[in-house]
């Protein structure tokens, strides 16, 4: 969501939706990519109610067992240093972007990088990630998204896509030059 394109006005309000709960969520968000991905292993729509739930309250849960169960994340990744943060994100509190000055909610994001990466993997249009905790996220990145709460207004995102993919190469040619 950085790369510039020819985006209309409602699409810009929807990135600046996305980056506004990046931005609430992590110290040095001005020094990451951003794009939205779709977590094929997460179970709720809602990340708020995996911290207010009475089966897991806040202090029983920790902030890879939200990313890991939340199916929207925002995923902001630099290359140097090496990493990526994943950020839960609920559409439909942000969607559609408000016209008011409301700071949006900080999600506790997990921070991706050399010390706890266990394994990647990419097929297709997935990227599966798994974290030295045991725990793993499934990203399905697609080039072009719809939003039930916006459906008129596609995120488009295919060089944002293609830069991933890159960084990804460029995050397992890190890994590995430090295994030799």
């Amino acid at each position: 969501m950085v790369i510039q394109t020819e985006r209309g006005p409602q699409e810009e309000r929807l990135i600046g939706a996305f980056r506004a709960v990046f931005d609430a969520s992590v110290m040095n968000f001005g020094s990451y990519n951003l794009l939205y991905a779709e977590n094929l292993f997460g179970q709720e729509d809602h990340p708020e109610m995996l911290i207010s739930s009475k089966q897991a309250p806040a202090a029983e849960l920790s902030a890879q067992e939200a990313v890991e169960s939340s199916r929207h994340l925002l995923i902001g990744y630099r290359r140097e240093p090496v990493e990526m943060v994943l950020c839960p994100v609920d559409p439909a509190a942000v969607l559609p972007p408000a016209d008011d000055d409301d700071a949006p909610l900080p999600r506790v994001p997990v921070l991706v990088n050399l010390t706890n990466l266990a394994g990647m993997a990419v097929e297709d249009a997935t990227a599966e990630i798994a974290l030295s905790t045991g725990r793993r996220v499934r990203l399905r990145v697609q080039s072009s998204v719809k939003f039930p709460q916006l459906p008129q207004v596609p995120l488009h995102q295919e060089l944002d896509v293609e830069d991933f993919y890159g960084f990804l190469d460029h995050f397992m040619d890190r890994v590995e030059r430090k295994h030799r």
